[in-house]
């Protein structure tokens, strides 16, 4: 089987933009925060799902168009209709866009917001892990048995990216990636900067000694809230991204299994520093697409090993060689985000240096 170059690194860009996105969400949550937010699969499909409804009933509005039934015996003229509307009136395709990206991202925040504020007023803040990878489940099993949402287990196709009206295949994907990478780098500036102010040196404190941060007066369950605000938010966006990539809106690709795919990139480029948390989704979107590829070949070439599986057992050994070797990651967080320990490291040198002067008498 002959592989096209152009077509697996358009794929892999693509990929890591939405992966660096989801990686940098959870590493201000839990490498900055340090709230450990096992329910990232949920953020991720609220943005996916909203993207199924926005493109099966806003869009034809927006086109001016009568909204047909996604579902059931109008499937084919629904699925028609909204591909018709993307090749030949990009002015709606993108508006929607614009407004699908604002409502998930919305919705996603305020989910995160909700929960975390509730229960991260209880003493024990893992509490929230927990709550947040049931209430994944719940909901993927809810919109999987609710046709309204996405066609329930059959899902929705036909969920094209902005740039189709373009039409030439490759050219759009060129430029969807683009727009993913660019995404991610908005998202990657925005933490750094958020991570340099006063607010992130707050939600560094918290992390450290939460206590001592409430005896200053600090409302640190508001604050931890804000933050998966912002996480989810930037999840749900990577959400509607992944939908748009993949064409396909379905409950089987946000399982837990995503959410650990996004701890191990944080862990493995390093919690609490945004260059590793690219790294980390660099690296884990190249070994995902080169085992899915050779698992490929080795199952056409008629092996009798199964090897679709490779790449949990591939990323659960790189989760446990990282703990147990290298808890810091790659690229360790840098605990210096201001000058101040420079300036104050240069003023005590000179300080010093001039006690050590005779004094002339």
């Amino acid at each position: 089987m002959s592989i096209d170059l152009l077509a697996t690194g358009i794929a892999l860009l693509t990929f890591f933009g939405i992966s660096a996105l989801m990686a940098l969400s959870l590493n201000l949550e839990y490498g900055v925060a340090g709230i450990p937010n096992f329910g990232k699969a949920l953020f991720v499909s609220i943005g996916a799902y909203t993207a199924g409804v926005t493109y099966t009933r806003l869009l034809p509005l927006l086109a001016g168009q009568e909204v047909i039934d996604p579902c059931g015996r109008t499937l084919a003229d629904a699925l028609q209709l909204r591909s018709d509307i993307m090749f030949t009136d990009p002015t709606a395709g993108w508006l929607n866009f614009a407004i699908t990206l604002l409502i998930a991202g919305l919705i996603g925040g305020a989910v995160g917001y909700g929960l975390s504020y509730i229960t991260l007023r209880l003493k024990e803040e893992w509490f929230l892990a927990l709550v947040l990878l049931v209430s994944g489940e719940i909901i993927r099993i809810v919109v999987r048995g609710y046709d309204p949402i996405i066609c329930a287990h059959n899902g929705l196709s036909g969920i094209a990216q902005p740039f189709v009206a373009v039409g030439d295949t490759q050219t759009a994907s060129i430029l969807f990636a683009a727009l993913t990478v660019g995404f991610a780098l908005i998202a990657f500036v925005y933490a750094e900067r958020l991570i340099r102010s006063p607010y992130g040196r707050l939600l560094r404190a918290i992390r450290e000694n939460e206590h001592v941060s409430q005896s200053l007066g600090k409302q640190v369950a508001r604050i931890r809230a804000q933050v998966m605000f912002i996480g989810s938010f930037m999840a749900a966006v990577a959400g509607v991204l992944f939908a748009l990539n993949i064409g396909f809106v379905n409950t089987n690709d946000y399982v837990v299994t995503l959410t650990l795919d996004v701890w191990v990139m944080v862990v493995l480029g390093g919690a609490g520093n945004m260059r590793g948390a690219l790294l980390g989704a660099a690296v884990i979107t190249i070994l995902d697409r080169v085992t899915a590829i050779v698992a490929i070949q080795l199952n056409m070439a008629g092996s009798q090993w199964e090897f679709n599986y490779f790449r949990f057992i591939l990323f659960g050994l790189l989760l446990l060689l990282m703990l147990r070797f290298r808890p810091q990651g790659i690229l360790p967080e840098r605990r210096d985000t201001t000058s101040v320990p420079l300036v104050f490291a240069e003023e005590t040198a000179d300080r010093g240096a001039g006690a050590e002067q005779p004094s002339g008498d």
